[in-house]
C-alpha cells in the first residue's frame, strides 16, 4: 500500500471536509464581519493587519463548519466570537513563545480593555453554559439547576423533585461530571 506524502494527506482531508454552501458564506460573511472584526480589532492594539488575519482565520474555520448556521443554534455570532477569541490567545502564546520583535506592541493584556469587550466574553461564557446545560439530561439538569442555581439543600431539591435525598446527591455528583466534560468541550475548562 502507497503511504500519501504529508501535503497529499492534508489537501485529501481538506478535501473531504464539509463546507458551507456560496450563498450561505456569503450571508454569514457579510452579516457579521463587521463585528467579528471590530472585536478583534479593539484586542490587537492598534494592528489591523493582525485583525483582518485573525478575523479571515475565523471565518475559514466557519466555512468548514455548517452546523453554525442551523436554526436551532440560534445566532453563529457567539461561535464566531469563541473561535476568534481563541484564535488570538493562540497568536499570543505562539508570540509570548518567541523573543520579542523590536517596537512590536505588547498584546498580552487583550482581555479586559473596554467594557464591551467584557461583557462579549461574559456573553461568550453564559452562552457555552447554556449550552453545556442543554447537553445534559432533564433529571441532571432540573437537580443542577435547583440545588446551584437556586440555592436549595439537597433535602430541599429532594422534596421538590419527589425523589430520595441520596438519589439527588447521586445525580448532583454524575450531573456536575457531565457539565465538567461539555464545558471542557466548549473550550471553559482545561
Amino acid at each position: 500500500m502507497t503511504e500519501l506524502a504529508p501535503d497529499a494527506t492534508r489537501q485529501a482531508r481538506a478535501a473531504a471536509a464539509p463546507r458551507m454552501a456560496a450563498a450561505d458564506f456569503t450571508r454569514l460573511l457579510t452579516t457579521h464581519h463587521q463585528a467579528v472584526h471590530g472585536y478583534l480589532a479593539k484586542r490587537t492594539f492598534g494592528d489591523p493587519q493582525l485583525a483582518e488575519d485573525l478575523t479571515q482565520e475565523t471565518f475559514v474555520r466557519a466555512w468548514h463548519h455548517p452546523e453554525i448556521l442551523a436554526a436551532e443554534r440560534g445566532t453563529p455570532l457567539p461561535w464566531l466570537y469563541r473561535v476568534a477569541r481563541n484564535l488570538l490567545i493562540d497568536h499570543l502564546r505562539a508570540r509570548s513563545s518567541r523573543p520579542a520583535e523590536v517596537g512590536a506592541p505588547d498584546f498580552t493584556l487583550f482581555a479586559g480593555e473596554s467594557e464591551l469587550g467584557n461583557d462579549i466574553d461574559r456573553l461568550l461564557n453564559s452562552w457555552s453554559v447554556r449550552q453545556a446545560l442543554s447537553s445534559l439530561s432533564d433529571a441532571h439538569r432540573a437537580v443542577l439547576t435547583e440545588v446551584y442555581f437556586n440555592h436549595r439543600s439537597l433535602a430541599e431539591t429532594a422534596a421538590l423533585l419527589g425523589v430520595p435525598e441520596g438519589t439527588v446527591k447521586s445525580r448532583c455528583f454524575y450531573a456536575v461530571r457531565a457539565l465538567r466534560l461539555a464545558l471542557s468541550e466548549h473550550g471553559l475548562l482545561p
